[in-house]
């Protein structure tokens, strides 16, 4: 399949996503239309991983990206790899969001949950995993940012470690090793 990223960068969205950082609200548009179907795509697969959170589907998803990237104050867009690695990263937050509204919602919004069988604990639900994964990356971001964005672009973004690699203007080895490293820290992070 030939995704946006196959092609060679084009010098328009380059310059529309400078306009944009500028606060150009046009360009952003313009960018965003031109980047709605591989942004599609990023979502299509990070809600099939995700598949547990019925509530929110592909198109919400890019929207809900969206806005935030628009209503981000300190947004710097200097280029495709800013781009694509600010909407991974939205699209997590996103997620993130949406599994804390269930889990809020699941548990009563803030009522205690009492049952009557004391000797069996469930197990812990999707939204649980998504927000000790969202603590542990926002450790991983204070530590080393490009192993944050790596994580960001492939678990959240869906992203290929060859697309990673284009974005970054690296090897994927480079991406490979990124990853590795990624997520051996979150593995350990997640045991603590």
């Amino acid at each position: 399949m030939d995704t946006v990223l196959d092609q060679n960068p084009l010098p328009r969205i380059t310059v529309l996503l400078r306009h944009a950082a500028g606060g150009d609200r046009a360009a952003l548009d313009a960018v965003f239309a031109s980047l709605y179907p591989e942004l599609k795509r990023i979502a299509r697969s990070r809600l099939r991983q995700h598949r547990r959170n019925e509530a929110m589907d592909t198109t919400t998803l890019v929207h809900e990206s969206f806005l935030r990237l628009v209503r981000a104050q300190d947004l710097d867009l200097a280029d495709r790899r800013h781009f694509f690695a600010y909407a991974a990263k939205a699209m997590r937050n996103v997620i993130i969001d949406s599994a804390r509204n269930q889990q809020a919602a699941r548990r009563g919004g803030g009522l205690h949950h009492v049952t009557l069988a004391d000797d069996a604990a469930p197990a812990p639900p999707a939204s649980d995993d998504l927000l000790r994964i969202n603590d542990a990356m926002q450790q991983l971001e204070a530590v080393d940012p490009l192993l944050a964005e790596v994580v960001d672009m492939r678990y959240f973004g869906g992203y290929s470690e060859r697309e990673i690699a284009a974005l970054q203007g690296v090897d994927e080895r480079t991406v490979r090793r990124r990853w590795d490293k990624a997520r051996a820290w979150l593995f350990v992070a997640l045991e603590e």
